[in-house]
């Protein structure tokens, strides 16, 4: 009496498996922004597929599966991986971690990497206390310096007007 119970757990597990797949399949493509139907064509698949099996209700291939994850920019691992990702495994955090790796950078090119993130999305730089952040020389401008003393938009702006004349 007990194995048509045991019988039917299995599909049941499938089926949440499938889910969870779907699912993850589902937030990366939306990391990437990509629509429904441009990720279908990126992986060869259709877009009445993609859409089946982002709510878990086909399986697909492992041939698929390969074609999901280089479509995604991920290892087929990071499909299956359940609960919500860590700042570390986000796939954009991974393609920054890909790039450093692949341009062989010193720790002092990621160090000069990172300052200019900060200068250019106008980050304070950790551990640093605001009043010894240097800012930007322009007045009423409070942004940090990117160079000679100015933000990037500033520097950008005098770099402009010096190639001109």
């Amino acid at each position: 009496m007990s194995e048509p119970a045991a019988a039917a757990e299995p599909t049941d597990v499938h089926r949440a498996h499938l889910v969870a797949l779907g699912r993850r399949v589902r937030a990366l493509r939306e990391t990437m922004r990509l629509t429904q139907e441009s990720f279908a064509y990126r992986c060869g698949i259709s877009v009445s597929f993609a859409s089946l099996l982002e709510r878990g209700e086909r399986s697909p291939s492992y041939e698929t599966l390969i074609a999901i994850a280089r479509a995604l920019e991920v290892p087929v691992p990071e499909l299956f991986r359940d609960g919500a990702s860590s700042p570390a495994d986000d796939p954009s955090h991974v393609r920054l971690l890909d790039f450093a790796r692949k341009a062989q950078l010193t720790r002092s090119q990621v160090d000069r990497f990172i300052a200019v993130g900060h200068a250019m999305f106008g980050l304070e730089p950790e551990g640093l206390a605001p009043e010894r952040t240097a800012t930007c020389s322009e007045e009423a401008c409070d942004r940090p310096v990117l160079a000679r003393g100015l933000c990037g938009p500033h520097y950008h702006r005098a770099r402009r007007a010096r190639l001109s004349e």
